[in-house]
């Protein structure tokens, strides 16, 4: 589960895992083997293991991708979806999905209700133990239950689903002064942020401001922050020409042993090895489907 924000075309490449890509912000024209199409905020891509992907943000868009074993998405939505495929959006039922680019539109209210969901996931570390693994599953779970009602034909049937994980990990109400405090750390990521700055800006004690954030977010709102420059970070060692160093001081870590820290718990290798490697979208795969097949248009920088 990885969030990004790209403002560079990603130039034709493929997975080995299925991934499904939800468009939060912003706008990109996306073209895979079934045509062209844009995306834009409240939108989904759910795309098979190997089958390749090119795209161009306009200017700019935000995603969060979920990468899964296509056998372990398939099996868990059979067991999350009706049994009647004709009750499923075209193409998404597993009876159905062969794996090619398929396309729906929960909307950005789902989304909303998600990301949370979602952040949490990407705060458990790249290596997580098996702890970590269950509190993962149990947030997907919760996500895949949420989601299910926007893939049917018709919601006002009951959807069987026999999960049931609702409880205080997954449970995620709106809190509007941690949607406002979010708002204000994604605006200024290189600001020296304090927890009584910006429990002042939000008109709320320390106290408040974190049980609050917590509530909505999973996170405190300082952990927030480093999750959400993360994503910043990663944009610029990928996108960029600055220094580690430079793109760590851009979205506010002056020393850039912290930056690779946080780079490393989230992606598993530094940002200068990452750099070294094919960009992301290449990158895990070694090589990726497209490298086989001698398609792909990526090569490893020295």
């Amino acid at each position: 589960m990885i969030e990004s924000v790209r403002t560079l075309p990603v130039l034709p490449v493929a997975f080995a895992h299925a991934k499904i890509v939800h468009v939060m912000a912003g706008r990109s024209r996306v073209r895979t083997a079934e045509g062209e199409r844009m995306l834009t905020a409240g939108d989904v891509m759910v795309l098979g293991g190997g089958v390749w992907c090119e795209a161009v943000p306009s200017p700019q868009v935000r995603t969060w991708t979920i990468y899964l074993e296509q056998e372990f998405m398939t099996r868990h939505m059979l067991w999350a979806l009706p049994a009647e495929p004709e009750r499923v959006l075209p193409g998404l039922h597993p009876d159905e999905w062969d794996g090619r680019a398929v396309f729906f539109r929960p909307g950005e209210d789902l989304f909303a209700r998600l990301e949370p969901l979602w952040r949490r996931m990407s705060a458990f570390p790249h290596r997580g133990g098996p702890e970590g693994v269950a509190a993962v599953m149990a947030l997907f779970a919760r996500a895949v239950e949420l989601t299910v009602p926007a893939l049917v034909i018709d919601p006002s049937r009951p959807v069987p689903f026999a999960a049931g994980v609702i409880g205080r990990l997954t449970d995620v109400p709106a809190v509007p002064e941690a949607e406002r405090a979010a708002g204000l750390l994604r605006e200024d990521l290189g600001r020296a942020w304090t927890v009584e700055e910006l429990a002042r800006a939000v008109a709320l004690s320390k106290s408040q401001l974190t049980r609050r954030f917590v509530q909505g977010y999973g996170l405190a709102p300082m952990r927030w922050l480093a999750e959400a420059r993360t994503t910043e970070f990663a944009r610029l060692i990928e996108e960029t020409v600055l220094t580690v160093e430079q793109a760590a001081r851009r979205v506010g870590w002056a020393d850039r042993r912290v930056a690779a820290a946080w780079f490393r718990r989230r992606y598993g290798v530094s940002p200068t090895e990452f750099r070294r490697q094919s960009p992301s979208a290449c990158a895990g795969e070694a090589p990726c489907v497209l490298c086989r097949s001698g398609r792909c248009v990526w090569r490893p920088t020295a």
